[in-house]
Formats: structure tokens, C-alpha cells, sequence
């Protein structure tokens, strides 16, 4: 950058800096290359896969001063929608998106099956499930009710290789939040392992445990690095 920073004028004109519209505009793109977008929430509806595990949530496309989102209200409900995206698993150090919870269940506990209810869950899915193994490798970021501390890792009841993260609670509901992980750590962290293939990243909420109302907004998740 230093050097399109140094243009310069002609000489007749004397050593003033100049800011070149072409430059600027080179500038911009290679900032624009530098954040990758994994899943766009304006075009998911139409580019994943939407997956109604019970009844069916209502998913629409908002937007907002801050941005693009896609609002996801459970209807005593449990969906999710997955975008593929077929990604070298070692190499997501530095994974961004911005979310956003409205109505938080009261009483959901993700530490029983009874309660487990989400208000967000972000998903990173590192394996391809199927009717006969649908026990893939899944690490999933969660904005839940659950009295935990922020960053305790919950292994799922129901399947041994699925382990969520919380980042989020009560205290940020009704707050735009941004995250930033890196997501190839906390897969190590969580399963001891070097991740895989990361195949689907999913948006995820539901109340059809608790029956009680939760409404959640999803950005854009990127790739940051640089």
C-alpha cells in the first residue's frame, strides 16, 4: 500500500500527494479479496440446503442499517439451513460473522435433552452425514440460555461427535454481536484431533423443546485472513 500512497503528481505541479482513482480503486478490491464470504444470508434460501428437522421455522431475508441478515423464528420448531462449501479444515484460523438474538428461550438448558433448545447456533460441519452415519464430526457456536460460563465446550447427549461452543447469552440478547474464531483450534480443542474437510456451514435455531419464543438474526460469515 505504502507505495500507491506515494504517487505522485507531475513535477511541473510540484510534490503533492495524489490519490490516483484507479489506485483507490485496486485498493479497495484487494481489501474486498481480503474477507472471503463463505455464506451470504441474502442468497442462502436460495443456494443451501434448508433441513426441517421438526415443523418448520420461518426463515426471510432482512435488511437493516447494519447490513443483510437472515432472521430465523422457530414455530415450536427445530430447522436449519446448510450451505455447502467443500474447505480445506486446517485452514479456517480466522472465521467472522456477525449475529444477532432477539427472544431467548427462559428456561432452555443445552445439557439435556429435555431443555435443549437453541437461540443461535452457527455450524461447522466437517463430514457429509447420511442415513446411515449421520454422526459426523460437528462443531457448533451456540447463543443459548444455558447458566454456563462464555467458551465451555458441551459434548452433545446424542452424538458423540457433535461438541458445542458458547459464545453468547442472556446479558447480549437484543445486541449485535461479532464473532471471530478460529476454528481450526477450537476443532483440536474440542476432539483432540486435526480437523478434515469442512463440507456444510449451517445456520441453526429452535424451541421445539421448550415451545417458548426465540428469534435470531445470522450475517454474513467470512474468511477473514490476511
Amino acid at each position: 500500500m505504502d507505495r500507491y500512497k506515494n504517487a505522485r503528481t507531475d513535477a511541473s505541479l510540484g510534490a503533492r500527494h495524489t490519490y490516483s482513482p484507479f489506485w483507490l480503486l485496486l485498493a479497495l478490491l484487494s481489501a474486498a479479496k481480503a474477507e472471503s464470504v463463505l455464506v451470504d444470508p441474502a442468497r442462502m434460501l436460495s443456494t443451501a440446503k434448508r433441513i426441517d428437522f421438526v415443523g418448520r421455522n420461518d426463515f426471510n431475508v432482512e435488511r437493516t442499517g447494519q447490513g443483510v441478515f437472515l432472521r430465523s423464528v422457530p414455530q415450536k420448531s427445530a430447522s436449519g439451513v446448510y450451505q455447502a462449501v467443500g474447505l480445506d479444515g486446517g485452514q479456517l484460523t480466522r472465521i467472522r460473522w456477525r449475529w444477532r438474538v432477539d427472544q431467548l428461550h427462559e428456561t432452555a438448558d443445552v445439557r439435556k435433552l429435555a431443555t435443549k433448545d437453541f437461540g443461535a447456533m452457527v455450524m461447522f460441519v466437517f463430514g457429509k452425514p447420511s442415513f446411515l452415519n449421520r454422526d459426523v464430526p460437528t462443531l457448533g457456536y451456540v447463543w443459548t440460555a444455558t447458566p454456563i460460563p462464555i467458551g465451555t465446550i458441551v459434548r452433545s447427549q446424542r452424538y458423540k461427535s457433535l461438541a458445542y461452543v458458547q459464545l453468547r447469552g442472556r446479558a447480549d440478547v437484543g445486541r449485535l454481536r461479532v464473532e471471530e474464531r478460529n476454528v481450526a483450534a477450537d476443532y483440536r480443542n474440542a476432539f483432540g484431533k486435526e480437523p478434515g474437510e469442512l463440507k456444510f456451514i449451517a445456520v441453526f435455531s429452535d424451541n421445539d423443546q421448550t415451545y417458548e419464543p426465540a428469534s435470531a438474526l445470522f450475517g454474513a460469515i467470512v474468511d477473514a485472513r490476511r
